[in-house]
C-alpha cells in the first residue's frame, strides 16, 4: 500500500528520536531520513525503522494535525528557534532593529508543506535549512537583501518550505546547512 505524507513525517519524527537519544549516528540518520521522504509504501518505511524502539505499524495515512501557527518577533531585540522544536505549517518571523534565527536542521515537521513568511526591517534575520528539505524562495527586498540563490536541490518527497516576505533595509538570509557530525 502507498504511504502518506504522514506517515512520512511519523517515520522521520522517529528517526529524530533514535538519533537525539544516539542509537543512530548523524550520518545514518540524514541517509535513512532522506530515504524515508522517498518512501512510497508502507514496507518501506517499516524498514527504515523496524530495529528502532518505539517503531510500530504505520497509522496508515492518518490526519495530518501540523502544529499551530507562531510569530517570532525581534524588536530591538532577538528571537532563536533552534534544536528539536515543532516546525508550525505557518510560521511568520518579525525583525525590527533586531536579529533571528530560524534553525530547521534539528526541527520535526509536522505538516509536509510549511510556509515562513519572514520581515526584516532594519533587521536581519537568518534561516538554515537541513540538505534534504525542498525551497521555494520568493521574499523581496527594498534596499536591502533576500536570500534566492540557494545551493542544492531537496529529497524527493522531503518536506517543502516556501519563504515569501520583505527586507527593508535588512536582510533574510536563506542556508542549506548540514547538521553537525556529518
Amino acid at each position: 500500500m502507498r504511504a502518506a505524507d504522514t506517515d512520512r513525517i511519523q517515520v522521520a519524527q522517529l528517526l529524530t528520536d533514535a538519533a537525539a537519544s544516539g542509537k543512530l549516528g548523524v550520518t545514518e540518520y540524514e541517509q535513512r531520513l532522506t530515504r524515508a521522504y522517498a518512501a512510497e509504501t508502507y514496507d518501506e518505511l517499516d524498514r527504515l525503522s523496524a530495529d528502532l524502539p518505539g517503531a510500530v505499524t504505520r497509522g496508515r495515512g492518518g490526519p495530518c494535525r501540523p502544529a499551530p501557527s507562531s510569530v517570532l518577533l525581534a524588536i530591538l531585540s532577538g528571537f532563536e528557534r533552534r534544536g528539536r522544536w515543532n516546525v508550525p505549517k505557518k510560521l511568520t518571523t518579525f525583525a525590527l532593529w533586531g536579529g533571528g534565527v530560524v534553525d530547521l536542521r534539528y526541527a520535526d515537521f509536522t505538516a509536509h508543506e510549511v510556509e515562513i513568511r519572514a520581515y526584516s526591517v532594519m533587521g536581519g534575520q537568518t534561516i538554515l535549512v537541513p540538505p534534504e528539505v525542498n525551497l521555494d524562495v520568493q521574499g523581496r527586498a527594498v534596499m536591502g537583501s533576500f536570500d534566492h540563490h540557494i545551493d542544492g536541490n531537496g529529497s524527493p518527497g522531503a518536506p517543502c518550505v516556501r519563504i515569501t516576505g520583505l527586507s527593508l533595509w535588512g536582510s533574510v538570509a536563506v542556508k542549506r546547512k548540514k547538521r553537525k557530525g556529518s
